[in-house]
């Protein structure tokens, strides 16, 4: 995002195979799960700088490196205005102010650019994650995706309250009763498992008729939890996928 490299990183391999934008140096090492890091490859790597989004681990990782927690979420008020100031806080603690305000700059032109390219009278979108092959996440208004909505005049179906990070698990069968046009977000793991197993059953299907309307199956190429690029390269995708449906 700021053109600063990173000796290590958690949930490293899983990030790349959800994003694939080679943002990230190739010889960065993998630290495990990002609520239990590999303390002692940590130790070893001699960072300069640790941050991180969970104050449970700042005693342990304050004694390898000094540490800050800089996360976006839980998102609180304007979507779009805490992924600015997540950016800058980011940009602030490395030193690349000026690199931030241009990014963001750069993201409202591209936005205001992708947002006259949406065909006019657009329903509201409900945006879907499949979990398993019978529970979705549904993003909700205090989701990173709900700033990208904001800044393209177009409306999120679901307002229902959510967890930390903006999402609410929801049962397929639910899924007829709420309004708003499909949007699914065809993740790895729907790519490679999910989607097959829900084409060849009944029940999918038999709720997509019942839902009506033209479903939009949405490529991921970003991490969903992420910040202004992932956000930027969702809007690009979504308006890209209504301009052909």
């Amino acid at each position: 995002m700021l053109d600063i490299g990173s000796l290590g990183v958690t949930q490293l391999e899983t990030y790349n195979e959800w994003a694939d934008n080679g943002l990230i140096a190739d010889d960065a090492i993998e630290l495990g799960f990002g609520s239990m890091p590999n303390l002692e490859l940590i130790s070893h790597l001699n960072p300069s700088l640790v941050i991180g989004g969970l104050t449970r681990l700042n005693e342990k990782l304050s004694h390898i490196a000094p540490t800050e927690n800089i996360s976006l979420f839980p998102i609180t008020g304007d979507p779009w205005q805490a992924v600015q100031d997540f950016t800058l806080a980011l940009a602030e603690r490395l030193g690349h102010q000026e690199d931030a305000r241009r990014l963001i700059l750069e993201s409202e032109q591209q936005l205001a650019r992708l947002s006259h390219k949406i065909p006019t009278d657009q329903a509201p979108l409900l945006i879907i994650q499949f979990r398993d092959d019978r529970h979705v996440w549904i993003y909700g208004e205090d989701s990173l995706f709900q700033g990208i909505l904001d800044q393209l005049d177009l409306t999120n179906a679901w307002n229902k309250p959510t967890n930390h990070v903006g999402v609410s698990t929801v049962s397929i069968d639910e899924l007829p009763a709420i309004e708003g046009r499909l949007v699914v977000l065809k993740s790895p793991h729907y790519t490679s498992s999910i989607g097959d197993r829900l084409n060849r059953g009944g029940l999918w299907q038999a709720l997509l008729r019942l839902r009506g309307g033209n479903t939009i199956y949405l490529p991921v190429n970003y991490w969903t939890l992420g910040g202004l690029p992932s956000a930027m390269r969702f809007a690009e995708t979504l308006v890209e996928t209504l301009e052909d449906t």
